[in-house]
C-alpha cells in the first residue's frame, strides 16, 4: 500500500508539499499540486482522514444527541441538520439517548473521545449537570428545540405563546372544559417544552375566566399509546372534556382513537388539537388541527450556528426564536 513518501518520490516533491496539497493549502504551486494528485492517483494513495484531522485539529464531524429518534418530530429536525452539514462537508454521528440522562452523559463522553468539532443537543432537559459536563469538556454546543437560561446558543419556538394561541382557538370555538395531555414537567422548570406549553394553556384559560379541571390534566410520554391511555382516563372521569389539547401530534392521534373507542365522535363530541404539524397530521382522520413547528428549520439553523462557532465566526443571535403557525383542519369545531 502506497504511503505519503511514495507519492512525494514519484511527484518529485517533499512530503510537506504532499501534505499541503491534501490539506488544501493555498501555498502550493498549481504545477506541484497537479504532480502530487497525478502521482497519488497512479499509486492509489488516499490520505489518512485520522492523521489529517489530528494535524488540523478538526474532524469535520458533528455529534447530534436526540432523546427518541422513533418520534417523527426528531426525524424532521435531524433532516434539517443533515442537509446543512452536507452543504458544509460535515459528517454527523447520531446518538439516540432513549430519554435517558445516563445515556446522554455517556454519549457526550463518547463524542468527545471521537474528536467531534461540536455537538447539537436536543433533549427534554438541559440540566445543571449536563451544562457542567459540556463546560468542563470545552465542547462547542448548540441546543435545538430547547431553551436555557445558560449562556448557550439555542433555536426554539415560543412554546408558551404557541400553546396560548391553540387554547384561545379552542375557546373561540365555544369549548369550556378543555383537557390537556402533556409530557414530563420535570418539576415545572421553565426550559421544558411541556412546562411552557402548560403555562400558555393556563394563561388563556384564566384570561377567558374558564375553570381548569385537575382531572382533565394528564401526563403522558409523547407517544401515541401514551396519548391514547391519557385520553381514555380523561373520558372515564366525572368531568367530561369537550376538547383536548395534546402537546404533540403523536399523542393527539392516540387521543382520537380513544375518543372513537369510547363510542364518541371527533370532533362532534370532542375536538382535538395537536402540536408539531407532522406529515401524518394531514392524513389522519379527521385531519388534525395543530400548532406547526418549523422542525426542519430548527435543525438547519442550529447546524449553521454550530458550524459558525466551530469556524470562530460571530453569530448574530445566540437565542433564535422561530415562528409557529396554527393549522386549522377538521379535528376541531
Amino acid at each position: 500500500m502506497a504511503n505519503i513518501d511514495d507519492v512525494a518520490k514519484l511527484a518529485n516533491v517533499s512530503t510537506a508539499t504532499v501534505s499541503r496539497v491534501f490539506n488544501n493549502s493555498p501555498y502550493v504551486s498549481e504545477k506541484a499540486r497537479e504532480s502530487v494528485l497525478k502521482a497519488a492517483k497512479e499509486l492509489g494513495y488516499e490520505p489518512s482522514i485520522l492523521a489529517r484531522s489530528l494535524a488540523m485539529k478538526k474532524t469535520n464531524t458533528i455529534g447530534l444527541i436526540v432523546p427518541d429518534i422513533s418520534n417523527p418530530y426528531y426525524s424532521e429536525v435531524v433532516r434539517g441538520i443533515e442537509d446543512v452539514c452536507n452543504i458544509y462537508k460535515y459528517n454527523i454521528i447520531l446518538c439516540n439517548a432513549d430519554n435517558s440522562r445516563d445515556k446522554e452523559i455517556q454519549y457526550i463522553d463518547m463524542l468527545k473521545s471521537r474528536w467531534v468539532d461540536g455537538i447539537i443537543f436536543h433533549s427534554d432537559y438541559f440540566s445543571d449537570e449536563i451544562y457542567d459536563i459540556f463546560k468542563d469538556r470545552k465542547i462547542p454546543l448548540v441546543l435545538a428545540g430547547r431553551a436555557t437560561n445558560y449562556d448557550v446558543p439555542y433555536v426554539v419556538i415560543d412554546n408558551k405563546k404557541a400553546a396560548y394561541d391553540a387554547t384561545k382557538y379552542l375557546i373561540s370555538q365555544g369549548h369550556k372544559k378543555i383537557g390537556v395531555i402533556h409530557g414530563d414537567l420535570n418539576g415545572m422548570k421553565e426550559t421544558v417544552d411541556s412546562v411552557d406549553r402548560l403555562y400558555g394553556f393556563l394563561d388563556a384559560m384564566k384570561e377567558a375566566g374558564l375553570k381548569v379541571y385537575d382531572e382533565l390534566i394528564k401526563e403522558s410520554n409523547f407517544k401515541a399509546k401514551g396519548g391514547y391511555i391519557a385520553a381514555k382516563e380523561m373520558l372515564k372521569g366525572s368531568v367530561k372534556p369537550d376538547a383536548i389539547f395534546a402537546f404533540s401530534d403523536v399523542m393527539a392521534m392516540g387521543a382520537i382513537n380513544a375518543i372513537y373507542d369510547a363510542g364518541l365522535r371527533c370532533p362532534e363530541d370532542v375536538s382535538i388539537i395537536g402540536f408539531d404539524n407532522l406529515d401524518l397530521a394531514e392524513v389522519t382522520r379527521p385531519a388534525l388541527t395543530t400548532v406547526a413547528q418549523p422542525m426542519y428549520d430548527i435543525g438547519a439553523v442550529a447546524a449553521r450556528m454550530l458550524i459558525k462557532i466551530i469556524d470562530n465566526k460571530k453569530i448574530s443571535e445566540k437565542r433564535v426564536i422561530l415562528k409557529h403557525r396554527l393549522i386549522i383542519r377538521q379535528s376541531c369545531i
